[in-house]
Parts: C-alpha cells; sequence; structure tokens
C-alpha cells in the first residue's frame, strides 16, 4: 500500500516568503519610473507580502500596464516582473484589471497565481493568469512553462487558474502518456489526472497534492494491466479524506476501477484494497455505481460530495 505525504505548508517556502517580505514602496517604484499609477479597482490584496500588484500609465504611454513589485531576500530594492505591457503610441493592449491572486502549493513549490485582464481591443478582452514561485534564494520569481502553457479565455468565460497551472504540470511531469482532459479533476489542494498508452495498451492515474505527484496503472489495483482506455473519473469527499476513481476498460472489455485518496494532511494513498473490493463485487457497471459502492465502503453513503 502506498502511501505520500504532500506538501501543504512548506515551513522552507513560508521562512523564504517572511525574509522577503520587507516594506514595498510603490509609490517610489512610480516616481523611478517615471509613471503614474492606473487607479485600477481591481487590485486585490496579495497572499504574501513581499509580492505587490502595481498597475500604471508608463510615461508617453496611452494605455494601462501592470506587473509584480517583489521583495527579493537580501535586496534593496524590490524587483519588477512585467505581466503586461502597453507599447508605445498604442491604445492596446491594456492591462484593465487584476481580479484575483491566489496562493497554492505544486510539486514542492509555494505558487501565486495572479488573475489579470488583457483588452486587446475595443471589442476583445482576455481572461489571463501569470505565475510565480517562492524561491528561497530570489524570492518570487516566474515560471515560464505555466505561463507559456496556460491558455488564455476569453473574458466571459469563468476559468480557475490554479486547477489549469496542475494540469500544465501533470502534462510536463509525464509527457510519454496521453493526458485526458475530460478524465481532469483538480481542487485549490490537489489534482487527479487520468493518462492512456496506446501503443503499450496501458492506462495510468496520478495524484497530487502539493509534492510530486503519486502514480499508478491498472496492474496495481487488478488482474491485468492490458488496457483499452479510460472511460471516467469520478470524486468522492469525505471528512477524512478525498477519494479519487477512475474507471478502466481492459482489452478483454471488462470494466474495472481504480481508487486513491488524499487525507487532509496531504497524505496520498493508492487505495488497492477498496479498488480490489469494487471490483470483485462488480459494482463497475458505469462511474455512478462504483462510486454508491465506493461510498458504501468509506461509510459516507448518508452524504457523498456528487462534484466533478
Amino acid at each position: 500500500m502506498k502511501i505520500v505525504t504532500g506538501y501543504l505548508a512548506l515551513a522552507v517556502a513560508a521562512c523564504s516568503m517572511q525574509a522577503a517580505a520587507q516594506t514595498v514602496n510603490v509609490a517610489a517604484f512610480l516616481k523611478e519610473r517615471g509613471a503614474e499609477s492606473a487607479g485600477l479597482r481591481q487590485l486585490p490584496r496579495s497572499p504574501s507580502p513581499a509580492v505587490v500588484p502595481v498597475t500604471f500609465f508608463d510615461k508617453d504611454r496611452m494605455a494601462p500596464s501592470c506587473g509584480l513589485l517583489v521583495a527579493a531576500p537580501r535586496a534593496a530594492n524590490p524587483r519588477y516582473i512585467d505581466i503586461l505591457s502597453a507599447e508605445t503610441g498604442s491604445r492596446f493592449p491594456q492591462c484593465v484589471g487584476i481580479p484575483s491572486i491566489r496562493a497554492f502549493q505544486l510539486q514542492g513549490r509555494r505558487y501565486l497565481a495572479i488573475e489579470y485582464l488583457d483588452r486587446e481591443t475595443s471589442d476583445d478582452t482576455y481572461r489571463s493568469f501569470h505565475y510565480v514561485y517562492d524561491d528561497p534564494a530570489q524570492g518570487f520569481v516566474e515560471d515560464k512553462m505555466l505561463n507559456n502553457e496556460v491558455p488564455s479565455s476569453d473574458i466571459a468565460q469563468t476559468a480557475d487558474g490554479i486547477k489549469l497551472a496542475r494540469a500544465a504540470m501533470m502534462r510536463k511531469t509525464y509527457p510519454q502518456w496521453k493526458f485526458l482532459d475530460r478524465d481532469f479533476i483538480a481542487d485549490g489542494t490537489s489534482a487527479f489526472a487520468n493518462f492512456e498508452d496506446g501503443k503499450r495498451h496501458t492506462c495510468h492515474l496520478a495524484v497530487e497534492a502539493g509534492a510530486m505527484p503519486v502514480t499508478a496503472d491498472l496492474a496495481d489495483v487488478a488482474s491485468t494491466n492490458r488496457c483499452a482506455g479510460v472511460l471516467a473519473a469520478s470524486r468522492l469527499a469525505t471528512p477524512a479524506a478525498t477519494y479519487y476513481l477512475s474507471m478502466f476498460e481492459s482489452d478483454a472489455g471488462k470494466h474495472m476501477v481504480a481508487i486513491a485518496s488524499v487525507a487532509s494532511d496531504g497524505a496520498i494513498r493508492i487505495e488497492k484494497d477498496l479498488s480490489s473490493g469494487i471490483n470483485r463485487a462488480g459494482a463497475t457497471g458505469d462511474i455512478k455505481a462504483a462510486k454508491v459502492a465506493l461510498s458504501q465502503r468509506v461509510g459516507a453513503f448518508r452524504n457523498p460530495s456528487t462534484r466533478q
């Protein structure tokens, strides 16, 4: 039985953040740059005192720019991280808002997801995300991979920047397998991904809770490793743990489930006994039947979560 403890509150990251938490003087930055505050209303309070969002009109620029002022350890002045810059003599692009800044843990690092609104034309505005993580030596720095991989969306569409970051990191971690967007589930603290490898007729799952993912395949929970494909995925939340389920189809056409759990302390477990019990009982007609069988076995039948 495999158990891994997640890093939901890394002491090292917390110490780094506190070391960088010197005063960030926005007025001094604007004066030195020769810029004026854009005065945007959508400018949230940062979860970290070491990172302060700033929006401004640069000298001789018609459109507002935005970025972050980062207080780095042992640095006399804050470092500026550009998010969106206005072009000389042009009204676009414009940074017209920073609706949210959210903190999360991913692969052992403390991240911030900065949501910003990018107006490209008078009719086209996009919702985008910029990611920084806390480096012990430098303070918060950009994650170029996430910033390049996470797509923008139309302003009318809601988007979860943390879920998008977790999906992009899963794709990067396991490029040898086909990532299944349809069967990816994530929240603010954990993520569950499903993969297929058509050449080898194998299917895989991966679970993470802030640290490196834990993986398993069909052979870990069933009598075969020959997998024709992933049929569905779901989640069951209980007070003690969150359970993730995958339903596979074997090469022989048989439905089987694989279950993993994430405890409240971030410990990840590949639930071989639960998976085997449900498979032996034949409660695998569809993902709903498997979920009901799981909820009965973990004692959560009275109030199961139905969120995907």
